[in-house]
């Protein structure tokens, strides 16, 4: 029988004579081709996998082999078939175990175990769910022995335990105020459930209660044999294989694996819009989901499949050629479909847009979703998908991990045999009716969710007047943990103005008289940053006066590494010895930076009061002051809290944020001793903190000062 590999070679070789294919046509396709007439699709490419040779050790571990002798390698793939596992109170139990697996054993270090595997050009990595490894033939029985090690024996020790737990919740903070991370969350905690596998989430308070003994009861409860599959492929022997694998894994000892049971997901009865407000949001993430069952065992899999890459698979699907290129509204949209023989499986479609057309694009979601139930899919849409399963399937096989997934598939989810052998067939064999058949029964735009996450002040209003096939849709609010709220006010009395906000600001750090009397102020100021365990510590120097005339350093080690000056008209950024000069649109920004107290030239005509938002606990009053700026001030004390500033970087919008922190008196003005400063350019944990310890007003300064 033939292997696999000897058919991914064929597979292979095919594929060069396509894309050789591919391109003449290319070429000369605008002086043949009549887009009126769509082409016939050729024969489906046959694929064959040869059935591996299998054996079960005593302790119930599954092996599976296959010989190939085409390369001087091999590769090993273990995974574990365990149920859905609920962690509870302790989530992120597993994700710390995940991360102290695989650095060393008890009877190697962790340097010794890496260098070892460096050394030998090898792959290794192991995680909670499963191991891969890959060398060099001449290696592979000592990168075997490892991994088994690894598995079998792992390394675990209070202080990797202690390290690992911290680089996680370091994370958390990273992505604390990311709208993407809020939106995923939220979208799984109300999907599933608060009690689903799928529904909990990692929090600082969950990795709190998460102990060093946690994690060696879950390794020592989940990690078994009988439940585990151990794919061998490449240039080996059967029976050298079996020998060996015998010798390394008997030992593991078999256990009984205890499944939680868990309430399966319900779609909602009608349409419901969920609201999750982010103050900080400066586009909104859009995503439709409805839960579904659906497997490979399903006899509408493979439509369900084209359905959804023909609605969003990529450039071509529908909801790109929609939402970005006919509207422009975002950088891309997409759908998604994921399959489970466990628990419901998802159908999704999101996309990530502008503040201003979320209600928009939401709306228009729901009407691609609908049009795929209800019109048949163009001839044209169905044949190049078609190709681009084939193209994409064919890639796949070069992947040895692939190949190992595709045989424990077969075993796990109880496949036919010949499953992936007819793989393409069965695409090949999709019609358009049954496009819209899989999609009347998976896409269900009339009971579905649609998850908003955005700044509310700015499009809430809008959301709650969205409608769809004539009936308003219900909105229900929640913050970025998943708890139902009350609907967020974002109202102001008619009494209180962007210039009654201003002066008040002006009058709580010292009134105007005084604040123009200021002549320079000076600070200097350090940050103490950890990242991955390694400690940093920037020093911040700023000089400005009242002529337009400004300096900012950052220092590491003694050595300056960034230097930003504006004198009068001009100025230049330096980064590392390199001096850049500024931009038109930099220097207009400079020019409002240098001044000492901005506040007290603002155009209060130009100023748009947004609202109110919650700041760190703190309800706060927003102004926009240009359409990239908004800042807030207390409700409460009327100081200035937070900054936000946009920028679009490689078509994507980002937001600056900076918080003002411990506001203390210098000479009768009150400036803040302690900032915050989080971008998505550097992903800090919780961002940079820079504390003043000196401050001083009215320096002499010079134009020497700013060279």
């Amino acid at each position: 029988m033939k292997t696999i590999f000897e058919n991914i070679l064929k597979i292979t070789t095919a594929k060069k004579l396509i894309i050789g294919l591919t391109i003449i046509f290319a070429n000369s396709l605008s002086a043949q081709l009549d887009r009126s007439i769509v082409p016939e699709s050729g024969p489906t490419p046959e694929i064959f996998f040869g059935k591996p040779q299998t054996f079960i050790l005593d302790n119930g571990l599954t092996v599976m082999v296959v010989e190939n002798n085409k390369l001087p390698r091999a590769s090993a793939s273990l995974s574990f078939d365990n149920p859905l596992i609920f962690e509870g109170e302790i989530a992120g139990v597993s994700s710390i175990l995940a991360e102290m697996i695989g650095n060393g054993t008890q009877s190697i270090s962790k340097e010794d175990f890496i260098e070892e595997v460096d050394f030998m050009g090898a792959s290794l990595n192991i995680t909670g769910s499963g191991a891969f490894a890959g060398s060099l033939k001449r290696y592979f029985p000592r990168v075997l022995e490892l991994m088994s090690q690894a598995v079998l024996e792992p390394l675990l020790t209070q202080e990797e335990f202690n390290n690992q737990k911290n680089l996680i919740k370091e994370s958390l903070k990273t992505s604390e105020k990311d709208i993407s991370t809020a939106a995923n969350r939220v979208q799984n905690f109300i999907t599933y459930g608060a009690s689903h596998p799928n529904g909990e989430f990692v929090s600082q308070a969950s990795l709190d209660k998460a102990s060093f003994n946690d994690a060696v009861a879950f390794y020592n409860n989940f990690s078994s044999p009988n439940n585990a599959y151990l794919v061998i492929l490449g240039d080996i022997k059967f029976e050298e294989i079996k020998l060996m694998v015998t010798n390394l894994f008997s030992s593991w000892k078999s256990k009984d694996i205890v499944s939680s049971s868990f309430p399966e997901p319900k779609n909602p009865e009608e349409t419901e819009i969920i609201f999750v407000d982010m103050p900080n949001g400066v586009q909104s993430v859009v995503t439709v989901i409805n839960t579904i069952d659906f497997n490979k065992k399903k006899s509408d899999y493979f439509p369900a499949l084209v359905a959804t890459r023909i609605l969003g698979g990529g450039g071509a699907g529908r909801l790109f050629n929609n939402l970005r290129e006919d509207k422009g509204w975002t950088y891309g949209s997409y759908s998604s479909i994921s399959e489970s023989y466990k628990t419901k499986g998802l159908v999704l479609a999101q996309a990530q847009v502008k503040n201003e057309v979320t209600d928009s694009a939401a709306v228009e979601l729901l009407i691609e979703l609908d049009k795929m139930r209800n019109k048949l899919v163009t001839d044209e849409e169905l044949m190049s998908t078609k190709a681009k399963y084939t193209g994409n399937f064919v890639m796949s096989l070069e992947n040895p991990a692939t190949i190992a997934g595709f045989a424990r598939n077969i075993i796990t989810q109880d496949l036919p045999e010949n499953y992936y052998n007819s793989f393409l067939e069965n695409i090949n064999n999709v019609t358009k009716e049954d496009v819209q058949n899989a999609a009347k029964k998976y896409f269900s735009p009339n009971k579905t969710r649609i998850f908003i996450t955005g700044k509310g002040s700015e499009i809430l209003e809008k959301i709650e007047g969205i409608k769809f096939n004539g009936n308003n849709l219900n909105v229900r609010y929640f913050d970025q943990y998943g708890s139902e709220t009350e609907r967020p006010d974002y109202s102001v009395s008619d009494d209180i103005s962007a210039e009654s906000i201003i002066n008040k600001y002006i009058d709580a750090i010292g009134g105007k008289d005084v604040l123009t009397e200021v002549k320079s102020i000076e600070t200097n100021g350090k940050a103490n940053l950890n990242m991955q365990g390694q400690s940093l510590v920037l020093e911040f120097y700023s000089l400005k006066n009242n002529q337009n005339q400004s300096l900012a350093t950052v220092s590491a080690g003694g050595m300056v590494v960034q230097r930003s000056v504006f004198n009068k008209y001009q100025g230049y950024n330096e980064v590392n010895g390199q001096r850049m000069p500024l931009t038109d649109s930099e220097l207009e920004q400079a020019i409002i930076n240098s001044a000492l107290f901005s506040e007290l030239n603002y155009d209060f005509s130009t100023l748009e009061l947004v609202g109110t938002s919650i700041i760190d606990d703190q309800k706060a009053y927003e102004i926009k002051i240009t359409d990239n700026k908004t800042e807030y001030y207390s409700v409460e004390s009327g100081l200035k809290i937070k900054i936000v500033e946009k920028q679009e970087i490689e078509g994507n919008q980002i937001a600056i944020e900076t918080t003002a922190k411990e506001y203390q008196e210098v000479e009768g003005i009150l400036i803040p001793n302690e900032i915050n400063l989080v971008t998505p350019t550097l992903p800090i944990p919780g961002g940079i903190t820079i504390k003043f310890s000196n401050i001083k007003l009215n320096v002499k300064t010079s134009d020497s000062d700013f060279n």
